[in-house]
């Protein structure tokens, strides 16, 4: 008999996610934040790790753990914390202070050189590495020789792999802050042969531009990116490129094709803040979002000239950025592309994984990623425990549809904006139907409703839609029929989508961020959209995550519930159960 070849694949720190797959197919990730509640959270898996002991695979049945990272400055990090959970970013973010000497130190190349020295130094201390060791395999309850230790950037790379493998030769690019001491790399790979090409030290980071940008415009950095990205259309081009220009001024693209910066990573906030300084936030968010999507597409065909390979796939945090793959996508250059999903540090316990069945078991074939339900399950007794744990009835009218998907896309037609908890959890940072907040998406109505009383988001941010796969041509210009079901990838709309589904488009630029959902994929979801379809003629539902404003997704039935009550939300599907709040605050069915 068979005995499968189990691995777990460890990002830990920032996103920290653990993933099982099983000869070469995944079976679960998920991140932490989902059950410490802890946005991002930073540090090790524990709490996703021990569901899976419980619930999946015993420790000894585990043949391989990776983890990412090959220097232990995560692990010193977490020791510093006292081995605690924080919020993701919260010890990355600097702040712009009356410097010490020391910090003026540090800003000058001598400084920052030293500093490097210092850390390298610490890195090789062999007690350390020890100490490191001891830690992980306490963790994860295995031996040491059960356990090993994958770069950063080629963990994001071979989060690619799986969905390339039969592509043949296949470039991967990674891009980030920073992770042991790169930002950048360039891949080749083929059949399950990956051989880096380029790659880029942490001193010259993009990711680090748009993170102190993030920062300057006083918003949490790494976390809120994605609104400068959102904020950047409502500028001018004429108005914010001399912006851009000073920028230019600042990091390139050498002839070699590698990333180069002159100020060090100590320095770059404080010569960002001399050039933004009296400007317009809605011009700086422009001036970096247009440095960022043309120095990634410079990059990119750089190689492709250089290699001759037009298969892109990428990775890495830069690449959460949809309107950057929207550039790519768009390139003449580019043959086939592949984003990553949730491509930031959380996708590297995928990579890890992947790595570990191609190099230990290269019988196996890898198994591509379909849809991300990965996460944990609640089943109808878990529901029941919560309705009553919760006291639902004494707030709650609550039934039990013979048909509740038709129920939902009722109220969705009546204009009813509803919570969605069923099945399994998506893993990563898109909400993709079963943790999900749905409304009527021809509305704009319910943008400022949304906003309002229930996500309590920043005005300029778009939603985003979930579209029928037989309708994405109705609403999305994709010629090259890249495939789009994770909601990574802009595309700029037809004028259809304007008046059906204008409030899940950005409302400046008219770009769309879909999800292009599959029957065989989430057949409930889907049966949802298709009868929301026949009642108001429009093939798609405007779809946001199930999570007040700067918490994770709702995990369980108990965070489902309580989410409802601290919003404005009046509707709740909850598995195969409706809650109807006895007094809501939402506006009458328009």
């Amino acid at each position: 008999m068979h005995e499968k070849f189990s691995v777990l694949g460890i990002a830990f720190e920032h996103n920290a996610t653990a993933c099982l797959m099983e000869d070469g197919r995944t079976v679960f990730c998920q991140s932490e934040e989902r059950l410490n509640r802890i946005k991002n959270s930073s540090g090790f898996p524990s709490m996703t790790l021990e569901h899976i002991y419980d619930r999946l695979i015993s420790p000894d049945r585990v043949d391989l753990a990776v983890l990412y990272e090959r220097t232990i400055h995560g692990y010193l990090g977490m020791k510093q914390r006292g081995f605690e959970p924080v919020a993701g970013g919260q010890h990355l973010a600097p702040a712009l202070l009356e410097p010490s000497l020391k910090q003026r130190l540090l800003r000058t190349n001598l400084g920052w050189k030293l500093q490097k020295f210092r850390i390298s130094r610490k890195e090789k201390k062999t007690a350390l590495r020890k100490e490191a060791a001891a830690y992980f395999a306490k963790a994860l309850q295995l031996p040491p020789e059960k356990i090993r230790f994958l770069d950063h950037h080629l963990s994001h790379a071979y989060s690619a792999a799986a969905n390339v493998h039969e592509w043949g030769r296949t470039l991967i690019f990674t891009l980030d802050a920073y992770g042991d001491g790169r930002c950048a790399t360039v891949n080749l790979y083929d059949q399950g042969k990956l051989t880096t090409v380029s790659a880029t030290g942490d001193d010259n980071s993009l990711g680090n531009y748009y993170l102190a940008t993030t920062l300057l415009l006083g918003m949490k950095a790494p976390e809120d990116e994605y609104k400068v990205m959102g904020l950047a259309p409502y500028a001018k081009p004429q108005d914010f490129i001399h912006l851009t220009d000073q920028l230019r001024g600042l990091i390139r693209i050498n002839s070699s094709g590698n990333w180069v910066s002159i100020p060090n990573p100590e320095n770059l906030l404080y010569e960002l803040e001399r050039i933004y300084r009296s400007q317009r936030f809605d011009r700086i968010a422009g001036a970096i979002q247009s440095l960022t999507e043309s120095l990634v597409t410079q990059w990119v065909d750089f190689w492709i000239r250089k290699t001759g390979c037009r298969n892109v796939a990428v990775a890495g945090g830069v690449f959460m950025n949809v309107k950057v793959s929207q550039k790519l996508a768009e390139s003449d250059s580019i043959d086939r592309l592949y984003v990553v999903p949730s491509a930031g540090d959380e996708s590297c316990a995928i990579g890890c994984a992947a790595w570990a069945t191609l190099t230990n078991s290269p019988s196996l074939r890898l198994q591509p990623l379909g849809d991300l339900y990965l996460g944990m399950e609640y089943d109808r007794a878990a529901i029941k425990n919560a309705l009553q744990d919760s006291l639902a009835e004494s707030r709650y009218f609550i039934s039990e549809p013979a048909n509740i998907g038709r129920d939902l896309a009722g109220l969705l037609a009546q204009n009813r904006i509803v919570a969605r908890f069923s099945g399994r959890m998506e893993f990563g940072a898109r909400a993709l139907g079963n943790r999900s907040i749905l409304a009527n998406p021809s509305d704009l109505a319910n943008v400022r409703h949304l906003n309002a009383a229930i996500k309590n988001r920043d005005f300029w941010m778009p939603f985003a839609p979930s579209i029928l796969e037989e309708d994405m041509h109705r609403y999305v210009l994709n010629p090259k029929q890249i495939s789009a079901p994770y909601m990574c990838i802009a595309f700029d709309s037809v004028s259809t989508a304007r008046a059906e589904i204008a409030a899940a488009i950005h409302p400046m630029d008219f770009t769309v961020r879909p999800q292009v959902v599959r029957k065989d994929w989430n057949p409930g979801f889907y049966e949802i959209i298709r009868m929301f379809k026949e009642q108001t003629g429009i093939g798609a539902l405007l779809n946001t995550s199930f999570n007040l404003h700067g918490e994770p997704m709702v995990c369980s039935p108990l965070d489902a519930i309580r989410t409802v009550d601290q919003s404005g939300l009046s509707h709740l599907v909850l598995g195969e159960f409706l809650l109807t709040k006895k007094f809501s605050g939402e506006p009458a069915a328009r």
